[in-house]
């Protein structure tokens, strides 16, 4: 198996890019830019191809050159940048996964594993919200609200189109709400769940004057890059489609105490409440991952305490 992980350096591809590492595997890592800041321990066992998923010409020559036979669709422009620039998140976001899957069809790729969003589902409200937290399943009804998810969407689609009309083998992955090295730094604001971590790591205290009686999947990007794993490496699937997460709720108090354990004299204050994100409608929600477990074997390995315990491990080794 050779594989091609686009966006190969971000922040759930850096630990996607890891764990193929980890397997025993070459990844060829394809990025519009080089910032090894999450892949500086293994950049000796990466090829790195700098690269645009939106160049079609350079796409074709690099899976043809190093005779791909699976490729890891992470690359794009996440929310933030995605809601300044609505033409260049969909040009991006969509045609990039179009370029992605034309490419992998004309050159028999076997497999492409594309990582969808959370926020394909829109709203999370009623019985599927606080306080009932009903398991979201893959099939819950999509009403993405923000460009970016509304792109994700899009590119789902497209996957599951060629999937079904062109013979090309396309499975999606839905992710939690992830935590992981590096989402501070790539994802602003939206990185609550790493701000939490990293600022008592780095001496800063944290302070959020809501949302912690808020309940929510936090999946671990190690257990991201496990799921993406598994999907690209299952035979004999019977679903395309599949809830990535931890399948339990937690709070950021939940996390915060966990800091406290690995991080002695962390500062960290979180008001009561919902909605931590202080969003425009509900997100948060627990997932309903049995299909996951069914199908791919995914069993997340770390629970909140064991993933804070690696995150701090993890900042210690990066150097960040």
């Amino acid at each position: 198996m050779r594989v091609l992980i686009t966006g190969g350096m971000g922040v759930i591809g850096a630990e996607a890019t890891r764990k193929f590492v980890r397997e025993g595997h070459r990844p060829v890592v394809y990025a519009r830019h080089r910032d090894e800041s999450l892949v500086s321990d293994i950049l000796d066992d990466i090829v790195v191809e700098l690269g645009d998923v939106m160049d079609m010409p350079l796409l074709l020559q690099t899976i043809k050159k190093h005779q791909i036979t699976h490729i890891i669709h992470t690359a794009a422009f996440v929310g933030a940048v995605s809601q300044a620039n609505p033409a260049l998140s969909i040009q991006v976001n969509v045609m990039g996964m179009v370029n992605v899957l034309e490419a992998a069809r004309i050159l028999d790729v076997q497999r492409v594993v594309y990582t969808s969003a959370k926020g394909v589902y829109g709203p999370v409200e009623g019985e599927y919200g606080h306080p009932t937290y009903k398991p979201v399943p893959e099939d819950m009804p999509k009403n993405p609200k923000r460009i970016y998810d509304s792109a994700k969407l899009m590119g789902e689609h497209a996957g599951i189109y060629y999937a079904n009309n062109l013979g090309l083998d396309v499975i999606v992955l839905r992710f939690a709400t992830t935590y992981g090295p590096g989402k501070t730094a790539r994802h602003g604001n939206m990185g609550i769940t790493s701000q939490v971590v990293e600022a008592p790591f780095f001496g800063r205290a944290f302070t959020l004057d809501q949302g912690g009686d808020q309940k929510d999947d936090f999946i671990y990007n190690k257990d991201s890059a496990l799921g993406i794993y598994l999907a690209c490496v299952t035979t004999n699937l019977q679903s395309r489609v599949f809830n990535i997460g931890s399948g339990v709720g937690s709070t950021l108090n939940d996390m915060a105490a966990a800091v406290r354990r690995y991080v002695p004299g962390a500062k960290i204050e979180i008001g009561p409440g919902l909605d931590f994100l202080k969003g425009p409608y509900p997100m948060c929600s627990v997932y309903d991952i049995s299909r996951a477990r069914r199908e791919l074997g995914f069993k997340p390995s770390f629970d909140m305490d064991a993933g804070v315990a690696d995150y701090v491990e993890s900042l210690k080794r990066l150097n960040l």
